[in-house]
């Protein structure tokens, strides 16, 4: 072990010039102790696994304790409709819903075939009919460029690294529809920028463009060169806030149509804005301020407004900001609505039976849930018995009863798929081409490794813990 420790860390250090070029098709593995490896898992037999690399001789074996993570080079995968099932734990399992009743549900899967998941583990049966044009984007940097020569951003881990010296814009072209869902995260301070724009056309300058501040969310419209303020929504205003230099996390959604013209913004869960063009008025948002001129002042008349097919996002902190999670949907008109705030019946009546399911539309339909051919949801009460498309339907409540204490889950390695599947397991080997272990939810698990996008190891073990809180803390 001794000898094989030695080989890996001195493969650590070697110039990027004697790496074989075939070895950016390998993943990367890294120790705990900050040294990365190009190579990919082998077999594992505790408490050591093997790894290959191309820029070794022969496969060493590394102590499962020395392991933080392995990252692959296999793409993601981008379904168009799935059930999403997410765990109490915080993992989610995509596939295709088949079965479910009180006790347990059955999910067909494209790296594990039909999984039975304990139903008493479940947070959330979803459903997402949304095309996705972009899924988890900020895991490399393929098909964005930089615009107005600024740099591009460091990728790595899954985020966009914004350093604070660099005003950083990316952008990327796909054929837009007229309404679009666009959500990411950020790690910032309170000093950060954010742009987004889209539909912009390099020819005409039209875009709808989002700026957003610790202070304020504004919304405009640029439509052949005529600028057009939407809107503009103060945030926080609190004194002294620029001195706090924290760390902070926010969760972004916009909503955008521009057929309608109904606009959006979502930050960490809470509806931070909203706007309404109003095509026959001169009063065209429902926000704090807002103006319809153009640069000289004057009062301008109406332009058509042609949406291209860019999508551009530039970030600026004084600090660090780092994005993640980016995606891109054809938004299918759903905005978020609150359950509590939804659900009246559950805030009135604490023992009215809990089997619900949440609409597209905000409703909630109460009764026996059963899952009915080709995957539509049919509900029934005392009141009525209607079947609904599961295009309709964004959540499934089936819980009789009160969530119990759930026991302490032993799971020490957490594996994303390519088909964005997040499991942890309590792993118990590798070999022959697949990993082996046990899911609390959903029990004995084997998973082809061709399907194995990224690896976290030693998820108990608090120094590690420490430093995936946020990615500034890395090594």
């Amino acid at each position: 072990m001794k000898q094989a420790m030695t080989l890996f860390l001195w493969a650590c250090v070697l110039p990027a010039a004697f790496l074989q070029p075939n070895a950016h098709a390998e993943g990367v593995i890294t120790l705990k102790s900050g040294e990365k490896l190009p190579g990919s898992m082998d077999t594992m037999n505790r408490p050591y696994l093997k790894v290959r690399s191309s820029i070794l001789s022969s496969p060493v074996d590394v102590h499962m304790k020395e392991l933080d993570e392995l990252v692959s080079s296999r793409p993601l995968e981008i379904p168009e409709q799935f059930s999403i099932i997410r765990l109490a734990n915080g993992d989610e399992v995509y596939g295709t819903l088949k079965a479910l009743d009180t006790e347990s549900l059955q999910l067909q899967t494209s790296w594990g075939g039909l999984l039975q998941v304990n139903r008493k583990y479940v947070r959330h049966i979803g459903f997402d009919s949304q095309k996705a044009y972009l899924r988890n984007a900020t895991e490399s940097l393929q098909g964005w460029k930089s615009s107005a020569n600024s740099m591009l951003p460091e990728c790595r881990d899954g985020y966009w690294f914004m350093r604070g010296s660099n005003n950083t814009e990316l952008q990327t072209s796909f054929s837009m529809p007229p309404r679009l869902h666009v959500q990411f995260s950020l790690y910032h301070t309170n000093t950060f920028r954010l742009n987004l724009a889209l539909w912009q056309d390099s020819g005409t300058g039209n875009s709808i463009n989002l700026d957003l501040t610790l202070e304020k969310a504004e919304l405009s419209k640029n439509s052949s060169g005529q600028y057009q303020t939407l809107g503009r929504v103060k945030r926080n205003t609190e004194r002294n806030w620029y001195a706090d230099k924290s760390v902070k996390r926010s969760d972004i959604h916009f909503y955008a149509d521009t057929e309608k013209g109904n606009y959006y913004l979502y930050v960490n869960g809470e509806q931070a804005a909203r706007w309404e063009e109003v095509k026959e008025m001169d009063t065209i948002f429902e926000n704090e301020s807002g103006d319809d001129e153009g640069e000289d002042g004057k009062s301008a008349g109406k332009r058509e407004f042609k949406p291209g097919n860019t999508l551009a996002l530039a970030g600026y902190d004084s600090l660090n900001m780092a994005v993640f999670h980016l995606n891109v949907f054809d938004w299918n008109g759903a905005v978020p609505h609150l359950e509590e705030d939804q659900d009246i019946i559950s805030r009135y009546d604490p023992d009215a039976p809990r089997d619900k399911a949440l609409l597209v539309n905000g409703d909630v339909l109460r009764g026996a849930i059963t899952l009915q051919e080709e995957g539509a949801i049919r509900i029934k009460s005392d009141h009525y018995d209607v079947t609904i498309p599961t295009a309709r339907v964004r959540v499934l409540d089936q819980k009789g009863h009160e969530e119990k204490n759930l026991p302490e889950d032993n799971s020490d390695t957490r594996v994303f798929l390519t088909d964005q599947s997040v499991l942890s397991l309590a792993l118990e080997t590798i070999r022959s081409g697949f990993m082996e272990g046990r899911s609390s939810a959903v029990g004995k698990v084997r998973i082809p490794l061709q399907s194995v996008r990224k690896v976290l190891f030693n998820l108990q073990n608090p120094e590690l813990r420490k430093q995936r809180e946020t990615p500034f803390r890395r090594k």
